[in-house]
Protein backbone atom coordinates (compact mmCIF):
# COMPACT_ATOMS: atom_id res chain seq x y z
CA UNK A 1 0.00 0.00 0.00
CA UNK A 2 1.28 3.45 -0.90
CA UNK A 3 1.10 5.88 2.11
CA UNK A 4 2.77 8.82 0.44
CA UNK A 5 0.62 11.85 -0.40
CA UNK A 6 1.05 13.67 -3.63
CA UNK A 7 1.90 17.36 -3.66
CA UNK A 8 -1.24 19.39 -2.69
CA UNK A 9 -3.15 16.37 -1.40
CA UNK A 10 -4.60 16.21 2.12
CA UNK A 11 -5.23 13.29 4.35
CA UNK A 12 -8.66 13.89 5.85
CA UNK A 13 -10.85 16.98 5.80
CA UNK A 14 -9.86 20.29 7.44
CA UNK A 15 -12.45 21.65 9.87
CA UNK A 16 -13.04 25.39 10.21
CA UNK A 17 -11.75 26.96 13.45
CA UNK A 18 -9.18 24.26 14.03
CA UNK A 19 -5.49 25.18 14.01
CA UNK A 20 -3.44 24.19 11.03
CA UNK A 21 -1.44 21.19 12.18
CA UNK A 22 1.15 21.79 9.52
CA UNK A 23 2.26 25.13 11.06
CA UNK A 24 4.87 24.76 13.78
CA UNK A 25 3.62 25.72 17.23
CA UNK A 26 5.81 28.15 19.16
CA UNK A 27 6.04 27.11 22.78
CA UNK A 28 7.16 30.01 24.96
CA UNK A 29 10.30 29.20 26.87
CA UNK A 30 10.61 30.49 30.40
CA UNK A 31 13.18 33.23 30.64
CA UNK A 32 16.22 32.22 32.55
CA UNK A 33 17.27 34.73 35.11
CA UNK A 34 20.72 34.83 36.51
CA UNK A 35 20.67 33.32 39.96
CA UNK A 36 22.77 35.28 42.38
CA UNK A 37 25.47 33.11 43.80
CA UNK A 38 26.00 35.49 46.71
CA UNK A 39 23.66 37.75 48.62
CA UNK A 40 24.07 41.37 47.70
CA UNK A 41 26.28 43.02 50.29
CA UNK A 42 25.22 46.42 51.56
CA UNK A 43 27.46 49.35 50.79
CA UNK A 44 29.65 50.92 53.46
CA UNK A 45 27.24 53.89 53.66
CA UNK A 46 24.30 51.53 54.25
CA UNK A 47 26.18 49.72 57.00
CA UNK A 48 27.16 52.97 58.68
CA UNK A 49 23.54 54.16 58.52
CA UNK A 50 22.33 50.91 60.12
CA UNK A 51 24.95 51.16 62.87
CA UNK A 52 23.84 54.73 63.58
CA UNK A 53 20.20 53.61 63.78
CA UNK A 54 21.17 50.88 66.24
CA UNK A 55 23.23 53.36 68.27
CA UNK A 56 20.21 55.68 68.40
CA UNK A 57 17.97 52.86 69.64
CA UNK A 58 20.43 51.87 72.35
CA UNK A 59 20.75 55.54 73.39
CA UNK A 60 16.96 55.84 73.73
CA UNK A 61 16.89 52.65 75.77
CA UNK A 62 19.66 53.91 78.05
CA UNK A 63 17.95 57.28 78.66
CA UNK A 64 14.56 55.65 79.28
CA UNK A 65 16.08 53.15 81.70
CA UNK A 66 17.93 55.96 83.49
CA UNK A 67 14.67 57.92 83.88
CA UNK A 68 12.90 54.82 85.19
CA UNK A 69 15.63 54.13 87.75
CA UNK A 70 15.62 57.77 88.82
CA UNK A 71 11.83 57.67 89.31
CA UNK A 72 12.08 54.51 91.42
CA UNK A 73 14.32 56.30 93.95
CA UNK A 74 11.45 58.52 95.14
CA UNK A 75 9.77 57.40 98.37
CA UNK A 76 6.49 58.88 99.52
CA UNK A 77 5.21 58.82 103.05
CA UNK A 78 1.72 59.33 104.41
CA UNK A 79 2.72 62.65 106.01
CA UNK A 80 2.16 64.68 102.78
CA UNK A 81 5.84 65.50 102.54
CA UNK A 82 5.88 65.17 98.77
CA UNK A 83 5.07 67.86 96.23
CA UNK A 84 4.47 67.48 92.52
CA UNK A 85 4.76 70.50 90.27
CA UNK A 86 4.26 70.60 86.51
CA UNK A 87 4.99 73.75 84.50
CA UNK A 88 4.46 74.28 80.78
CA UNK A 89 6.39 76.51 78.38
CA UNK A 90 3.95 79.40 78.90
CA UNK A 91 4.46 79.45 82.66
CA UNK A 92 1.23 77.68 83.64
CA UNK A 93 1.76 75.60 86.78
CA UNK A 94 0.07 72.69 88.44
CA UNK A 95 1.17 71.80 91.95
CA UNK A 96 -0.14 69.25 94.41
CA UNK A 97 0.93 67.77 97.71
CA UNK A 98 -1.61 64.91 97.61
CA UNK A 99 0.56 61.85 98.24
CA UNK A 100 -2.09 59.47 96.82
CA UNK A 101 -2.18 61.37 93.53
CA UNK A 102 1.61 61.60 93.37
CA UNK A 103 1.95 57.89 94.17
CA UNK A 104 -0.60 56.95 91.47
CA UNK A 105 1.22 59.13 88.93
CA UNK A 106 4.54 57.57 89.87
CA UNK A 107 3.08 54.06 89.37
CA UNK A 108 1.67 55.04 85.99
CA UNK A 109 4.97 56.54 84.86
CA UNK A 110 6.91 53.46 86.03
CA UNK A 111 4.60 51.15 84.07
CA UNK A 112 4.78 53.33 80.95
CA UNK A 113 8.57 53.60 81.08
CA UNK A 114 8.89 49.84 81.72
CA UNK A 115 6.76 49.13 78.64
CA UNK A 116 8.91 51.52 76.61
CA UNK A 117 12.12 49.77 77.72
CA UNK A 118 10.61 46.39 76.76
CA UNK A 119 9.57 47.70 73.34
CA UNK A 120 13.06 49.11 72.74
CA UNK A 121 14.60 45.79 73.85
CA UNK A 122 12.48 43.95 71.28
CA UNK A 123 13.34 46.46 68.57
CA UNK A 124 17.07 46.15 69.30
CA UNK A 125 16.93 42.33 69.35
CA UNK A 126 15.08 42.25 65.99
CA UNK A 127 17.34 44.85 64.37
CA UNK A 128 19.21 43.60 61.30
CA UNK A 129 22.34 45.13 59.89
Amino acid sequence: MNNKLKNGQQNGIAKPGMPDVKAPVQVPQPQQTAKPTEAVKPSIEDRIQKVEELRSLTGKRHRTLETLNNLRTFNFGADDSCVLMVQDSQGHKFQTGNSNLVSMLKGYLEATLGDKVSALDDEILNFKI
